[in-house]
């Protein structure tokens, strides 16, 4: 779900110019029509990008911190096939990288409750996808970059509504070191 999501980031000198100039006036105006329908442009750290409104998520109750923020779209940066960025569509400053369990060797269980299934429209658990957000702990050069494992952001990737689940904290903690 991820590699087919995410959208790769377009690095752009100039401003993007959402239809062909070939169109006359008329024509302009029935497709810009049309392709406002199917596409939006957001602001990015990349800077603009236009993105299938169809490809945007959505957490109905935002996210830890981000409560107003409903909207993102999935990118990745190009040759980068671990980690990608959560990007707010309603505000360029907030992207955060997400990573996959996998991807750290980590398998865990996460057990949802009757109002986070029905918020998720889950129909399978086959559509779900769980993603790790990642901190560059710049304040704490020694702990590197870290791995927020408990508060999983889940994705139903069919109905592309998205939760964060923060998890009952365990005593202590867990150390993974990459290899």
């Amino acid at each position: 779900f991820l590699s087919a999501c995410a959208t790769r980031f377009e690095h752009r000198q100039e401003p993007v110019k959402a239809f062909p100039k070939e169109h006359t006036n008329m024509t302009i105006s029935n497709a810009a029509h049309e392709l406002e329908e199917e596409y939006m442009e957001i602001n990015t750290r990349y800077g603009k990008q236009i993105v299938e409104k169809a490809s945007l998520l959505t957490f109905p109750d935002g996210l830890p911190g981000f409560e107003d923020l409903h909207q993102y779209k999935l990118f990745h940066e190009e040759g980068t096939s671990t980690v990608y960025y959560l990007q707010s569509t309603e505000d360029a400053d907030i992207r955060l990288p997400l990573i996959t369990p996998e991807a750290c060797k980590v398998d865990f269980r996460i057990d949802l409750s009757d109002e986070e299934v029905s918020k998720l429209q889950i129909e399978s658990e086959n559509d779900l996808v769980v993603v790790i957000t990642l901190s560059d702990n710049q304040d704490d050069v020694a702990t590197g970059i870290t791995a927020n494992f408990m508060a999983p952001i889940i994705i139903n990737a069919q109905s592309r509504i998205g939760i964060q689940k923060t998890l009952n904290q365990v005593n202590g903690g867990v150390m993974i070191q990459a290899q």
